[in-house]
């Protein structure tokens, strides 16, 4: 009680002591609430999502922490789009469970609060796009009980026979040999025998080249593939591989060898700087991947800086940087930063030695090789006006693919000068039919085109060229296909003298570079790669006459007002 009316006393008779109570008073109210409104603000966290493929009408579950208690004005977003209110089951400060509308696209999924916008995940409406569907762990190691034939021809379809193949393909494979010496192809040209031991390398059948004809779980339809040999084939899927059963694989106009073997450690990066946007806003970059086939069998991921969104997207990794509620980036530390990854990778030269009198001429064009592949598309304008009146003036009246193909390069050679320099923008390689002259692209997309105008299965190659002092630029060539041979590689623009320091400078390249390819060439594409967006409405940006045939290099929200962006040429860091 004395202690009460000191106080008091004091209190009463000393204004400054009633002033530093009112301070400690208000101090301890500004306290508590600057840690309720730290708590309340606390920016969304997503750690999982129990599906990132679905259906409308799915009802998925998003689990995190910071999405409030209730929501009020909070929100879920994907690809762009605010879900509705009826889309929402339940929303707590760790949980929310959601319906998938009707109209939602693949892209990026946010949980979007008065905090600002959690970090990103990825959800994927599987009515939209072809997506990988697991198998069913119940189902137990493929077998195989016979094939269809012993031996076919490349390019000719095969039918496998057995058991729990799965229901559908999803990334399950079939491998077949492939050698890689010229005296093992000359023996497997011609085979007599079944192989007495187990070659050390195989190649699966390519999706780019639609060689899946049918998948069920006791049934496979598959084209032999380009660059098989004969030995051995299997079954591989997610339980397990079947045993390796032999077969045979001829080659009616010839023998293709993929020789002398070159390991390189290739960076592909971008610098980015100057960042500028509201709240939430979001830059995304893809970084092409670099593709495997039967003359670039290895290709391995050794170093990513920073870790991507999304490892593989499209053949493409997904960088993105996301603005922070203050309108900073996530890289805030660095105004200028790049992002970068390595890849080691080993690339083969190719060889074919082809008898002309003994190519095949097509039997089914209606397979999906044939009809991708001749007609036009993004990158290769075939059958347009002009070319179909010159082809006839060119090719005469041949219908073997091959002598067509020879008599298009031949007159691209002599016909028209290539161009060391490379043509700025978004140029057309028919400016090539009046000018007469063209840059490596230009080269190889002209080639292409006249080879579909004529009905010969053609790819533009897109990556680069590494020369004798290891520098690397971007370059493209031209892959034209033969029904029971595969794939032959051509490169006009080297062919037409383009300057270039091989490793061992053939002594006639116009006759090199038909038919044959040095190991120095690494593929990023093979054909146009039309890649999905990310972002919902954003300013696109592509790259023409770069080292990938990509319709999307860079993605940016609709808030990103400006940034700086560099895309560097691929660094070969090594060779082996």
């Amino acid at each position: 009680m004395e202690f009460k009316h000191n106080f008091t006393y004091y209190i009463r008779k000393h204004p400054w002591i009633r002033v530093l109570c009112i301070i400690a008073v208000c101090a301890i109210v500004i306290g508590f609430s600057a840690i309720i409104t730290y708590t309340v603000n606390e920016k969304p966290v997503i750690l999982s999502i129990s599906q990132q493929v679905g259906a409308p009408g799915d009802v998925i579950s998003i689990r995190g922490k910071y999405f409030n208690n209730s929501k009020e004005t909070s929100y879920v977003e994907i690809a762009g789009n605010r879900l509705t209110e009826s889309s929402y089951v339940s929303w707590t400060d760790d949980e929310i469970v959601i319906t998938i509308p009707s109209n939602t696209q693949d892209g990026l999924l946010y949980v979007v609060s008065g905090a600002g916008r959690s970090n990103p995940d990825f959800f994927t409406n599987k009515n939209e796009i072809p997506v990988t569907i697991p198998q069913s762990s119940l189902y137990a190691r493929p077998e195989i009980t016979s094939l269809s034939a012993e031996t076919l021809y490349v390019g000719e379809i095969l039918t496998i026979s057995g058991k729990n193949f799965g229901t559908k393909k999803s990334s399950a494979q079939v491998y077949f040999s492939t050698k890689k010496t010229r005296q093992q192809a000359a023996e497997n040209a011609y085979p007599t025998s079944t192989p007495k031991e187990d070659p050390t390398e195989y190649i699966h059948a390519s999706d780019l080249d639609f060689d899946y004809d049918f998948w069920s779980e006791t049934e496979i339809r598959v084209y032999v593939p380009d660059g098989a040999f004969s030995g051995y084939l299997y079954v591989a899927t997610e339980n397990g591989n079947s045993t390796k059963v032999p077969f045979q694989v001829q080659q009616r106009a010839g023998i293709k060898n993929y020789g002398t073997k070159n390991m390189y450690l290739v960076q592909t990066s971008a610098d980015i700087s100057d960042i500028k946007g509201t709240k939430d806003s979001v830059l995304s970059l893809r970084l092409p991947l670099p593709q495997q086939t039967a003359d670039q069998p290895e290709v391995k991921l050794t170093e990513q800086d920073p870790k991507p969104l999304l490892d593989n997207y499209d053949n493409t990794s997904v960088f993105q940087i996301a603005m922070d509620k203050t309108g900073k980036n996530s890289y805030a530390a660095n105004e200028k930063y790049r992002i970068s990854q390595n890849h080691v990778i080993t690339v083969r030269s190719v060889e074919t030695w082809i008898d002309v009198d003994y190519v095949a001429i097509p039997r089914n064009r209606q397979r999906m090789l044939y009809k991708t592949y001749t007609r036009a598309d993004k990158l290769v304008p075939a059958d347009v006006p002009e070319l179909v009146r010159l082809m006839p003036e060119i090719v005469y009246k041949s219908i073997n693919p091959y002598r067509q193909a020879k008599l298009i390069y031949d007159y691209m050679i002599a016909n028209y000068k290539v161009q060391d320099k490379l043509r700025k923008g978004d140029t057309s390689c028919l400016d090539m039919l009046k000018s007469k002259k063209g840059d490596a692209y230009d080269f190889a997309v002209l080639y292409a085109a006249m080879l579909r105008t004529v009905g010969v299965p053609a790819k533009v190659m897109s990556g680069i060229l590494i020369d004798a002092d290891k520098n690397a630029r971007p370059h493209w060539w031209v892959n034209f296909y033969l029904d029971d041979f595969g794939w032959v590689p051509a490169d006009p623009a080297l062919g037409a003298g383009l300057e270039y320091k091989s490793f061992q400078p053939p002594a006639n390249p116009a006759k090199y570079y038909f038919g044959n390819l040095d190991s120095q060439h690494i593929m990023f594409t093979q054909h146009y790669n039309p890649v999905k967006n990310t972002i919902s409405n954003g300013k696109t940006v592509s790259i023409p006459k770069s080292y990938a045939t990509q319709s999307i290099w860079e993605e940016a929200s609709q808030d990103i007002t400006s940034y700086s962006s560099f895309w560097n040429t691929p660094d070969v860091l090594g060779v082996y």
